[in-house]
């Protein structure tokens, strides 16, 4: 009760804490934000992980999706590595929806994904930012993609018409600084 009569109304974190120690705690997050998220990876329910990713590549997705321009993803299978976590996404497009499959899924449709995208939480960060463009971090080595080739081109040329504006305000702020403050460590 003292401490809130003390300060003041909907005072901000930052306005209580000086800006040095902010952006200190920011960067730290930052440089640590592989191990942040692995072990975020390994005690969130995977529905609920899903449900979140599945839920942003809609929204981005929606508008191709509307026009048909994802109809090259039919029955084909995108897989969505990231290395750091030791996780893996599965995507397919069936009829008019986009869909995640988990791994048995997967292997009931097709012995292998028709095409991989094997990344870093950090290079992942950069391309879906579009702070760094794809080709960038692919020729850097630090994206890899494998498979059907010509598929993986399409959906990398995909990431760059994709309309961030679309994404969940609060995801798309945190996506901008955490973004801003790798390529800020990057030119340190």
């Amino acid at each position: 009760m003292l401490l809130q009569k003390l300060m003041p109304k909907r005072m901000l974190l930052s306005d209580a804490l000086p800006t040095c120690l902010l952006q200190k705690t920011k960067h730290k997050l930052i440089e640590n934000s592989s191990s942040l998220l692995s072990l975020a990876h390994r005690i969130m329910p995977t529905k609920a992980e899903n449900y979140f990713v599945l839920h942003q590549v809609k929204r981005l997705s929606q508008p191709f999706m509307d026009e048909g321009e994802i109809d090259f993803l039919d029955n084909k299978i995108v897989e969505v590595e990231i290395r750091d976590l030791a996780a893996k996404w599965y995507f397919t497009k069936i009829g008019q929806q986009l869909v995640m499959l988990d791994a048995a899924e997967v292997l009931s449709i097709s012995p292998e994904p028709n095409v991989v995208f094997s990344a870093s939480v950090d290079a992942l960060v950069l391309m879906a930012s579009q702070k760094v463009d794809p080709d960038t971090l692919f020729f850097n080595r630090k994206l890899k993609i494998t498979g059907d080739t010509e598929l993986g081109l399409e959906i990398k040329n995909l990431f760059d018409q994709f309309d961030l504006e679309l994404l969940d305000k609060p995801f798309r702020k945190v996506l901008g600084t955490w973004s801003d403050e790798l390529i800020a460590i990057q030119i340190s």
